[in-house]
């Protein structure tokens, strides 16, 4: 299956590049002969090739999740600081924070693990509540041979459900003109805990927020 989506989303980026090309051709060229109505059909058909491209390339990245994996010790609470670093604009925008607490080493795959933790962090930060700024947590508990990981919001929640919905590719619950995405991120994040061996759920509140919780392998000592 991940190879026949690999094969489908590659192939199909060709003809909606020739697509998106030949909108943009027709737009320079023709769109003073348009009227109101002609010119408002050309941008609906402009923003829908550049979110089918948006989705095609997600459904590239999603099916490329497992290949050439590398497996090492990562230093979680080093890879989540840095992801922080990576989203300073942003958190002072919104005036949030993002609480790490003494998070350990683990088993696995660097840029995976960058990417579910860097998902995880990006949907705390976007799906917040319009009437506060969003505070995050990412915390770990460690049993013998596996951590138990958490990141936590207070943003706007998710109604129970939904809990097994988000996690499947292109399971949007709002509209793009309310929070842009293409639906792909928790989907990432699922295949990423499942090659670790792992498993992920949440816990959520609508109009409080979200909890979700995750497993992975403890590093060996050596």
């Amino acid at each position: 299956m991940e190879r026949f989506t690999s094969i489908a989303s590659h192939d199909l980026q060709e003809p909606m590049r020739t697509i998106g090309n030949m909108v943009h051709l027709i737009g320079k060229k023709y769109s003073e002969n348009f009227d109101d109505q002609g010119k408002k059909m050309l941008d609906y058909v402009s923003t829908a090739t550049k979110r089918m491209n948006i989705l095609i390339k997600g459904l590239l990245d999603f099916s490329r999740i497992g290949n050439k994996r590398v497996i090492q010790k990562v230093d979680c609470n080093e890879l989540v600081e840095t992801i922080v670093l990576d989203f300073e604009a942003a958190l002072k925008a919104s005036n949030g924070k993002v609480k790490i607490d003494n998070l350990p080493v683990v088993e696995g795959n660097p840029v995976e693990l960058r990417m579910l933790f860097q998902n995880l962090i990006s949907n705390g930060l976007k799906f917040r509540k319009s009437d506060s700024s969003p505070v995050l947590e990412v915390l770990a508990i460690e049993s013998e041979t596996h951590v138990e990981f958490c990141v936590k919001d207070n943003g706007i929640g998710i109604d129970s459900k939904d809990y097994e919905k988000i996690f499947y590719i292109f399971q949007r619950l709002h509209h793009t003109e309310q929070y842009e995405g293409t639906g792909l991120g928790l989907a990432y994040c699922r295949k990423i805990v499942e090659l670790h061996g792992g498993k992920i759920w949440i816990d959520s509140i609508n109009g409080v927020g979200s909890s979700f919780y995750f497993t992975l392998s403890k590093s060996k000592r050596s």
